[in-house]
Formats: C-alpha cells, sequence, structure tokens
C-alpha cells in the first residue's frame, strides 16, 4: 500500500476515518431523533437539515478559498476547532431548539473539513487523479462503518451518550490533526508534477468557457445522484422504521453495511477499476444503473431483507460514482484552483443534503406519497445520464480546442 500511497496521502486518510468516525454518530440519527424525540413534523425537521446543508455550502466555498490563497492547513484548522467547540455544545443541549443551532455549527465544521481533506487528497497524490480521492473516498467509509456500529451501541443508553462519543472522536481528531497535519507539504514543492493548487508566485490560471460549462454540468450530475441517494438517510428512513416495521438500530445497522462493503469491496473493485480506470464515463453510467436497482428493490421489499439488498446496490453505485467526481473536477480546474473546485463539488454534496429531505417530504405528504417519491428518484437518475452525457462532450471538445491551439503555437514559434 505505502508503496502507492505517499505518506502525506496517508496522513490524509487516517484523519477522514476518525473524523467521519465520530460524525457518523450524528447524521443517521437526525432525521429520526427530530421526528420522535423532540417531537417535530417531518416538513420542520427536513427544513432544519436544508439550512444545516446550506450553511455547509457556504463553508465548503469559503474552506476552498482559504486552501487556494493561504494554506491547507488554516482552513482546516478554522474547521478542526469549529468541530469540537458544537460537539461539545452538543454534548450538553440537544433540545430544543439548542440541538437545532448545535447541528448547525457542526454543518459549519464539516463543510470547510471535507472540503480542505478532499483538495488535500488532490494535493498529495503525485498525480492528483482517482487512486489519492479513492482512498479518501475508503477511508470516509471507514468512518461510516464504524461510527453506526457504535452510535447504535450508545444509543441504547440513551442519545446523550451518542453526542459524547461524537465529543470524544472530534477531540481525537484533533489531537492527530495538530501533532501530524503540519508534517504535510502544504506547498506541494516534493510532489513530482505540477499540481493545480496554487503556488506562492504562480499565477492563476482561468478556464474556457466550454471547461466551465462542463465543470457545471458535472456539478448538476452529481446534484442529480445525490438528491435520490439521500432519500435513503432522511425520508425512506421515516418510510423505514414507522411504515415497514424496521428498528432504529437495524436502520443503522444498514449504514453499517454500507461502509463495511466499501471497505471491504475494495479487494474486488480496486482490480475492476484498474482496467479501465481511464474511463470515468463508464464508472459513472454503472454507478447510477445501481442507484435505478437499489430504488427498484427498496420500492418493492416487504421485509428487512429487501432494503438490505437495496443498500447492497447503492453501495456498489457509490463506489463506481463517487470517486470519478470529485477526480473529473480536479482534471478540470485550472492551475490555482483545485481547492475551490474541491469545495465547489463538495458544496453540491451538502446542497443535495439540503434539498433532498425537505423536497422529498413535500413529495410524500403533498404529492402522491411514497411511490411519488420513487417515481421521482428514477426521473432524476435519468437526467443524471442525460447530464454526465452531456459534460462528457463538452470536456472532450475543450481539450481538443486547447490541443489545436497549443499545436498552432507551436508551429507559429518554429517560424
Amino acid at each position: 500500500m505505502t508503496k502507492w500511497l505517499p505518506k502525506d496521502l496517508w496522513i490524509v486518510i487516517i484523519g477522514m476515518v476518525l473524523l467521519y468516525t465520530g460524525l457518523s454518530f450524528i447524521w443517521p440519527f437526525n432525521m429520526i431523533y427530530m421526528t420522535q424525540e423532540l417531537g417535530m413534523s417531518t416538513t420542520d425537521a427536513s427544513l432544519v437539515l436544508l439550512i444545516n446543508s446550506g450553511v455547509g455550502i457556504i463553508s465548503s466555498i469559503i474552506g476552498g478559498l482559504i486552501f487556494d490563497r493561504f494554506s491547507g492547513f488554516i482552513s482546516l484548522t478554522i474547521g478542526t476547532i469549529i468541530l469540537v467547540l458544537s460537539t461539545a455544545s452538543l454534548c450538553f443541549f440537544h433540545g430544543f431548539p439548542f440541538f437545532i443551532w448545535n447541528l448547525w455549527a457542526v454543518g459549519i465544521a464539516m463543510g470547510m473539513v471535507f472540503s480542505g481533506l478532499y483538495a488535500a487528497a488532490g494535493l498529495t497524490h503525485p498525480t492528483g487523479g482517482r487512486t489519492g480521492f479513492n482512498a479518501i473516498y475508503v477511508a470516509q467509509n471507514i468512518g461510516v462503518a464504524v461510527g453506526p456500529l457504535l452510535a447504535g451501541l450508545l444509543a441504547k443508553q440513551g442519545m446523550s451518550h451518542v453526542y459524547i462519543g461524537s465529543f470524544v472522536f472530534a477531540i481525537i481528531f484533533a489531537g492527530y490533526f495538530f501533532f501530524f497535519f503540519h508534517k504535510i507539504d502544504w506547498k506541494s514543492e516534493k510532489v513530482n508534477v505540477e499540481t493545480k493548487h496554487r503556488k506562492k508566485g504562480a499565477k492563476r490560471e482561468f478556464p474556457t468557457k466550454l471547461a466551465l460549462c462542463s465543470f457545471v454540468l458535472l456539478l448538476l450530475t452529481y446534484l442529480l445522484c445525490q438528491l435520490p441517494h439521500v432519500q435513503w438517510q432522511s425520508n425512506l428512513s421515516t418510510y423505514m422504521t414507522e411504515i415497514k416495521g424496521v428498528t432504529s438500530s437495524e436502520y443503522g445497522n444498514l449504514w453499517s453495511l454500507n461502509g463495511a462493503l466499501i471497505v471491504l469491496g475494495q479487494l474486488i473493485l480496486i482490480p475492476v477499476v484498474n482496467r479501465f480506470k481511464k474511463y470515468l464515463l463508464a464508472q459513472i453510467y454503472i454507478g447510477i444503473v445501481l442507484f435505478i436497482l437499489s430504488f427498484v428493490v427498496a420500492m418493492n421489499a416487504s421485509v428487512y431483507s429487501g432494503f438490505v439488498l437495496g443498500m447492497i446496490f447503492l453501495t456498489l453505485g457509490e463506489m463506481f460514482a463517487w470517486p470519478a467526481i470529485p477526480t473529473i473536477a480536479y482534471q478540470l480546474a485550472p492551475k490555482g484552483a483545485a481547492g475551490l473546485y474541491q469545495g465547489l463539488v463538495n458544496g453540491m454534496a451538502t446542497a443535495a443534503r439540503m434539498l433532498a429531505p425537505f423536497l422529498g417530504a413535500i413529495v410524500v405528504q403533498h404529492l402522491g406519497g411514497i411511490k411519488a417519491l420513487f417515481i421521482g428518484a428514477f426521473i432524476l437518475l435519468g437526467c443524471a445520464l442525460v447530464s454526465i452525457t452531456l459534460q462528457q462532450i463538452l470536456q472532450k471538445k475543450d481539450q481538443q480546442e486547447k490541443a489545436a491551439l497549443k499545436i498552432s503555437i507551436n508551429q507559429g514559434n518554429r517560424k
């Protein structure tokens, strides 16, 4: 493993494991806790999550800008401090309305730290390619596997124990961060190829119109995929627990299964992906088709095992599609803007977490019930297939025009 992953990237990977393990104590239970413990309606709880994700989008972009203009260490330091303070407050104040305020503060921290860690994954891998982003994605899902499992055990003692566990992991992450992250070569001088992060004295590049349109389509594709995906964390959680009789513990186990499959599945999937790692479009196509299958299975599930099968398809779809998105974003980023581009990608995932619970609740309560929610998911995923196809067409056209311009300039210099 160390032969193909640099030491600095290993620091980022371990940090992501610690971070997401602690955060995974909180997010799977947000909707259930607000509706069942705080007595909020599904719509009101979804509105809280909408605002929470909104502040996360803003903090993701701010974190990316700080990363590019100053230092990744500075942006991550700010996010880490906010994380420790907000999870500490959550331990003592998780009634209404303090839970909501603390949740929003955690959202700010998540936006800054996640965008920073993903940008650092591109910075610390020599090629800035899929390998680095896949490694950080796997690390994130180790936390998904461990966090909800531990949280499920603590939840039996009361939700206050869950929030204490999250705070403990925030402290562990902060200690690890301040001890190890300063050792990372944030100026990227040791990387053997030029990265797209800003260096002192380097000129900032600007994207062409085609490249910018291509990036917008990439963000749209990510949003169209994430909007259905987040339903598994929000409205489908309510559907499973209140209508299909799935317990909170069993629901938490679904996300433990999700993380465990991602980690263990790398042994099988990495050789498969390596065979066509240059064909990112194919990976996203496969991922979207698997997402569609997950909803087909969930729509027809009448027992818990059906939702388990749906989660397996959802997880396989993630493993193909999610690492490919930041990889394409890195390819499209002009020099000096990698942090901003990764912040925007992370912000788009946060936008989905913001919009999906609220929009899904409206669909379920006012536009046709749970069947309408499934139909909407299929429509969005179909649109994602169209969007990513157009994105790749524009990206290839932009690359061809740049190559032609480069040839023209070289010929002119020879004359």
